[in-house]
């Protein structure tokens, strides 16, 4: 067994983990802005933070009206033999409505990977820099 792969267990042992034992999605607060994640496959876009704090689940964001800072962690996985990488981005949106659902749309173009911001009406409201990534 080559060593590449033994890499990638711990990531991907972390993604199952976050991702199973987190039972079924919760109910949306009408009176909070929900923000769901889309990433694309075979990687892992991950709820971090909201404006500086740790949040309980990593499967979706929840905020008051406002204005907000989110942090999301990406797991990239490469196509073929690449090491995967864990990668950091931000979004920052001064509008969040209650009641609406928002989407963070995950995209990689080559090296660049960042998220997009998207309304319940389809519009890209905001948008991540570049995430900034290292072998993960």
């Amino acid at each position: 067994m080559t060593f590449k792969p033994l890499m990638l267990l711990p990531t991907l042992g972390l993604a199952f983990l976050l991702s199973a034992c987190a039972g079924p999605m919760p109910k949306a607060d009408p009176s909070q802005a929900w923000i769901g994640l889309q990433d694309e496959a075979p990687n892992d876009l991950l709820a971090e933070k909201v404006d500086g704090k740790k949040i309980d689940d990593g499967r979706f964001f929840e905020v008051a009206p406002g204005s907000h800072k989110l942090d999301v962690m990406l797991v990239e996985i490469p196509s073929g033999d690449g090491n995967p990488q864990d990668c950091s981005g931000e979004v920052s949106y001064n509008h969040f409505k209650a009641g609406e659902h928002y989407k963070l749309v995950e995209s990689s173009l080559g090296q660049e990977v960042n998220a997009r911001l998207m309304d319940s009406h389809g519009r890209q409201v905001a948008q991540t820099g570049d995430f900034q990534c290292m072998p993960g």
